[in-house]
């Protein structure tokens, strides 16, 4: 079965374009295939949306209690600190 992640920074723009494609290219190197990665910004997310992903990589807090989707920081993606951590936890989310 498919997955889907949704990645996710303040304006949709910069930070979530480079975290998709550091994201694929490890998806790539992992052969995991089965994964659909789209990006948006936090204001373009409703619960709805944030909801209907199997999980969401943020590079910034979803302070939203109504989100019943696991949120992954994936703020080391940008900075490569903890890089190695925020994918296992991706690797682990997406392999339930």
């Amino acid at each position: 079965m498919d997955k889907k992640v949704l990645v996710v920074c303040g304006n949709g723009i910069a930070s979530s374009s480079i975290m998709v494609s550091i994201l694929e290219d490890y998806l790539k190197e992992q052969k995991i295939n089965n994964v659909e990665v789209d990006k948006a910004s936090l204001m373009d997310c409703s619960t709805e949306k944030f909801n209907s992903y199997d999980l969401i990589v943020s590079s910034t807090k979803i302070n939203n209690p109504k989100v019943t989707t696991k949120v992954i920081m994936g703020v080391g993606l940008l900075t490569g600190i903890g890089e190695d951590e925020v994918f296992e936890n991706i690797r682990a989310q997406l392999q339930e």
